[in-house]
């Protein structure tokens, strides 16, 4: 009988999980800003081209956020950053710029 009761304890808080979870993982992610605290200390713009050549001498105009390594998906017009966990246009940029190989 233990068992039984075991195995309900078990299963129903799972049950539950499995019910949230989809819900928690598809949530909305917000668009970056150029105001956002993480993207102000990044040196975060929106296009590549106004990126800030005298504080960031290594930037040059073919980095962007497409073809990034935290750009999430390759080929789409904005996707999830890594670094920023809120979606980015494709053509932006920041500080934390990784070549995607």
């Amino acid at each position: 009988m233990t068992k039984r009761r075991d195995f309900i304890l078990k299963i129903v808080p799972m049950a539950g999980a499995v019910a949230v979870l989809p819900r928690v993982a598809l949530a909305d992610v917000p668009a970056l800003t150029e105001t956002d605290k993480m993207a102000v200390a990044m040196g975060f713009v929106l296009k590549t081209a106004s990126a800030n050549q005298t504080k960031y001498p290594k930037h040059t105009a073919d980095q962007m956020c497409a073809k990034c390594l935290h750009f999430t998906e390759p080929g789409k017009d904005s996707a999830r950053c890594d670094l920023f966990n809120k979606i980015v246009p494709k053509g932006g940029w920041c500080s934390g710029y990784s070549k995607r190989p």
